[in-house]
C-alpha cells in the first residue's frame, strides 16, 4: 500500500505531519517523511521549504523554494529577500527521501498567520494528477477549506526558476 500523507494545520494553528483521517503517523514515519536532502545533503524540514516563493528584484527575480538553494546562508538571505506565491499555487517535488509532494502557502486550514502552508506527500514518484488525486481521496477537507476561501489550487512549473 502507498502512503499518504499530510503536513500543515488541521483546523487550528501549529504544522503537523498527519495521516488519512487525521491520525497521527506512525513515530518511524514522522522523522523519515518530515526531513529530506535537495540541496546540499543537509537535511531540511519540510515546513515551508517547498511551497514557492519570488525572489525579490535584488536577487533576480523569479520562481524559488527555501530547499533549492545550495548551502544554508543562501537559504536564509534568500528567504528573506523573496515573497509567498498566491495560496493555491503549488510545487510538485520529487523528494529523496522516497515521497513526491506538493506545497502551497495555505491559510485556510485554521491558521491565518503568513508562512501558513499545506503539502500533501506520497510514496514513490507520481505526477500532479495522482497527487490531486491522493488530496482529494485522503484529505477531503483540506479540499473543502480551501473551496471555502475561494483558492483554487493551480501548479507553478520550475521551469521558470532561476
Amino acid at each position: 500500500m502507498i502512503r499518504c500523507f499530510y503536513f500543515g494545520c488541521w483546523n487550528q494553528s501549529g504544522h503537523y505531519l498527519f495521516a488519512p483521517g487525521g491520525h497521527e503517523p506512525p513515530y518511524a514515519d514522522r522523522e523519515r517523511v518530515v526531513y529530506y536532502s535537495e540541496s546540499d545533503g543537509e537535511l531540511l524540514h519540510l515546513d515551508g521549504t517547498l511551497a514557492p516563493r519570488r525572489l525579490g528584484a535584488r536577487f533576480g527575480g523569479g520562481l524559488w523554494w527555501q530547499g533549492k538553494s545550495a548551502t544554508r546562508r543562501e537559504r536564509d538571505i534568500w528567504g528573506m529577500g523573496s515573497g509567498e506565491y498566491r495560496q493555491g499555487q503549488f510545487l510538485r517535488h520529487e523528494l529523496d527521501n522516497g515521497f513526491t509532494a506538493i506545497s502551497w502557502w495555505d491559510r485556510t486550514q485554521g491558521d491565518k498567520r503568513g508562512a501558513c502552508n499545506s503539502t500533501i506527500l506520497l510514496e514513490g514518484v507520481h505526477t500532479t494528477e495522482e497527487m490531486l488525486a491522493a488530496l482529494t481521496k485522503h484529505f477531503p477537507h483540506v479540499l473543502e477549506n480551501l473551496k471555502r476561501a475561494g483558492v483554487e489550487l493551480v501548479e507553478i512549473t520550475k521551469e521558470s526558476t532561476k
